[in-house]
């Protein structure tokens, strides 16, 4: 349904103050309380009839009428309606015509005085859903009426490079704009999956969509009814299900965010996207999609994601980069919209840090920073000067070689390490002379038990191999079983292919990767062998890292004679060693600025003496968990011990021996410690 406002006037009314009392009498007369009652209840008795529009006169006052209308975009009667509209009121002229949302709409047939049947209306409309103070949506909804005017190529072109729009939003316009097309309303051949960092970056990303498929007269409505902050009620409570349904017509657009905000179980996240995909799927025709994914906040599941991307054909749209010029003006333009009473807002261009080129998420991270400092300078201007309320991080640079190098044991990590930054350094002297160039397999296992920094240093590793420039992007992909086998045949290798895309120009890290030799069923396998296959396709631009406990990672490998071929670096973690343990401790103490006094050092070591021949040995995560409980029994010695004093930095600072424990390592309490005996 299309939602509509019409305003009459009669034909010879010029203004209210010319208007003699005469006819303004005889207009109130034609349009008395009792006939527009009659007149709305014959509009509704031809609704029942034929269901293809409604008609509802909600007010009468000076003589002008209004009317609200819900026409149906399927009927063809819809064309004449207007035609009937304007004979029912002969007399009258047509002043004003405009689309509004819903809410709106039943706003105002709520309160028209003249009729009785709103409530079956909306029942009849299906909009008939309500939020109160005891039962809010399950999400956030807003909707509104988007006003474009008819867009030219040129123009949108024009508006795409204000907003520093992608290569993939450019395509599209190509697409959209296509002379080939005809400019005729029959449905909607895709939809779409926009993913940027901020959500005010996907707005103006999706306005000008939506704009340019308008004047192509690809949407029939500019309702927009925009669906945030969606919990895991949504998939059981039905007016999610009706606030899309009634987006017939339009556009709704669904932000997807973390599973984590759907509550701790996953049934709960999949259930709503399996909802979420058959309304997809069923109005896919005459309701636009648009998915919207701030990144590094989107559902992360595969399974949950497919239950919506594989119910249409769906084009994902990404968020671009400009230059600091093209960021600057982009970045003027915001504020502009910002009232300040301030003519002079430059200073904006302070909050953009120096780089050589911004994505747009930099862009409004810029803007978002000005805005809270332009409250206080310019609105709020009492906090101005005050400056105590803030609080001062100070931010150290990353050097990931220097952390590796700086820690404990890894001997053999470290000389690979080198030996890969070497390679990648002749490789360059090569290219730079003209000589063949094929690059090395950089694949590598990393075998060890838990808490031995497989982990860490492959995220290190990435870091380092990106500075280096061994590899592009530096990204980091971390992923394991339930992230690589499909649950259905012919899943598993679009997935796992997916995941080797993501990680171009970076590193694939396989975790657990022993897990995906499972007897039950053949996706384990099927996932070892596309893996192997990618591996060999992405040789240059995926370096992918299994890692897993020693002994299942030799089984792993029998699984496949050409994966364990393809892998040319085998790593071994160690276990940490009592002295290596103490250290380790000692550096993680260092990090939170706290001070461990020479006799609990030597308490540790008594503790990781004991602690390594446990047969749950927990490695570097078992240090953590001594320090992480020194220091929670610390607080607690020191409160207790204060009794309203006044406590020293060096006192806060400092762990003693009484401060630490052995901990358990199989959930039972341990007792004290009388001697250590492997």
């Amino acid at each position: 349904m299309i939602y509509l406002r019409y305003d009459f006037r009669w034909k010879d009314y010029k203004s209210l103050g010319n208007l003699s009392k005469e006819r303004k009498s005889e207009f109130e007369m034609k349009y008395a309380l009792s006939d527009i009652r009659a007149m709305n209840e014959r509009f509704y008795s031809d609704f029942q009839k034929r269901g293809t529009y409604i008609t509802c006169v909600t007010d009468v006052t000076d003589c002008e009428i209004v009317i609200y209308a819900a026409v149906d975009i399927h009927s063809l009667d819809a064309l004449l309606y207007e035609k009937e509209v304007s004979a029912l009121f002969h007399d009258c002229d047509m002043v004003k015509k405009m689309e509004v949302t819903i809410e709106e709409y039943k706003r105002e047939i709520s309160r028209d005085p003249y009729d009785t049947y709103s409530r079956k209306i909306f029942d009849k409309l299906r909009i008939d859903y309500r939020c109160g103070f005891f039962d809010p949506f399950p999400f956030k909804l807003d909707e509104e009426v988007l006003d474009y005017k008819s867009l030219s190529k040129t123009a949108c072109k024009r508006r795409a490079k204000e907003i520093l729009a992608s290569k993939s939003f450019y395509e599209e316009m190509e697409r959209i704009y296509a002379k080939e097309n005809q400019k005729i309303y029959m449905g909607h051949p895709v939809h779409y999956l926009i993913s940027a960092g901020d959500w005010g970056a996907a707005k103006d990303m999706y306005e000008l969509l939506i704009a340019a498929l308008t004047s192509n007269r690809r949407l029939v409505s500019n309702r927009v009814a925009i669906l945030r902050d969606i919990t895991k009620r949504a998939y059981w409570d039905d007016r999610y299900k009706q606030v899309i349904q009634a987006a017939e017509g339009g556009a709704v657009i669904i932000e997807l965010k973390s599973e984590d905000g759907m509550g701790r179980f996953a049934t709960d996240f999949h259930e709503f996207t399996k909802l979420t995909g058959l309304l997809l799927e069923a109005q896919k025709k005459d309701t636009l999609f648009i998915f919207v994914e701030i990144t590094g906040k989107s559902l992360k599941d595969n399974d949950a994601i497919n239950n919506i991307l594989t119910k249409a054909d769906i084009i994902q749209i990404t968020e671009g980069t400009g230059t600091p010029k093209q960021a600057e003006n982009y970045l003027l333009e915001l504020v502009k919209k910002v009232d300040f009473h301030s003519e002079d807002k430059s200073d904006v261009l302070e909050f953009l840090p120096k780089a050589e080129s911004y994505l747009v998420t930099d862009i409004f991270n810029a803007y978002n920073a000005w805005y809270g400092s332009g409250l206080k300078n310019h609105v709020y201007k009492a906090y101005k000067e005050k400056k105590t309320f803030q609080v001062k991080m100070t931010k150290v640079e990353s050097k990931p070689y220097e952390e590796l190098q700086d820690m404990i044991g890894l001997t053999q990590v470290k000389t690979v390490t080198d030996q890969v930054i070497a390679a990648s350094k002749v490789l360059r002297v090569r290219e730079r002379m003209g000589l063949q160039t094929e690059s090395v397999s950089l694949h590598m296992m990393f075998s060890g038990n838990p808490g031995t920094a497989k982990t860490t240093v492959a995220r290190l590793l990435a870091k380092i191999l990106k500075e280096e420039d061994a590899i592009k992007s530096g990204q980091f992909v971390e992923c394991g079983r339930q992230d690589l086998v499909g649950k259905y045949v012919g899943w598993t290798a679009h997935i796992v292919e997916e995941k080797f895309k993501e990680a171009s120009g970076g590193v694939l890290f396989i975790d657990e990767a022993y897990a995906l030799v499972d007897d039950s069923n053949t996706y384990g396998a099927e996932a070892i062998n596309t893996i192997t296959q990618m591996m060999e396709n992405y040789r240059n631009d995926v370096i992918v890292i299994f890692a897993g406990y020693p002994d299942k990672m030799q089984a792993f490998l029998e699984q496949n004679e050409g994966l364990k071929s393809r892998i040319a670096f085998h790593l071994d973690f160690p276990d940490y060693t009592a002295d290596e343990l103490t250290k380790i401790i000692t550096l993680m103490s260092k990090s939170r600025e706290y001070q461990i006094e020479e006799e609990a050092i030597a308490y540790c070591r008594e503790i990781f003496e004991g602690a390594v021949c446990g047969e749950n040995f927990g490695n570097g995560r078992y240090a953590r968990n001594v320090l992480e409980q020194a220091i929670l029994r610390q607080a607690d010695r020191i409160v207790n011990a204060a009794a309203g004093r006044e406590i020293s930095k060096e006192e806060i600072c400092l762990l003693k021996r009484e401060d630490f424990r052995m901990v358990s390592q199989n959930g039972k309490k341990e007792g004290r410690i009388i001697g250590f005996a492997c």
